[in-house]
């Protein structure tokens, strides 16, 4: 008697492998030193991002004529570059 071989379909990849993770985990995390890396210029983003955020958008002057209109804030001076520019 003839025995016949049916197969069985192939199973999905481990999650781990494929996506966004693996990717994650192939680039970033594939040895102990790209990880350190990885996790300390996180680190570095977070901590450098906001204070440059904040000084130039959320605490710079955007209008006046002169550079006088920015001395009483302490963020970017975008007047004092407009003016300039636009001479």
């Amino acid at each position: 008697m003839a025995e016949t071989h049916v197969p069985h379909p192939d199973l999905p990849p481990p999650a781990s492998t494929v996506g966004a993770l693996g990717w994650l985990r192939r680039n970033l995390f594939s040895s102990p030193p790209n990880a350190a890396l990885t996790v300390l210029a996180l680190y570095l983003l977070f901590t450098l991002i906001p204070p440059i955020l904040r000084w130039a958008v959320l605490d710079a002057t955007w209008s006046g004529d002169n550079r006088a209109a920015c001395a009483a804030n302490k963020g970017a001076c975008w007047t004092f570059i407009r003016v300039h520019f636009d001479q």
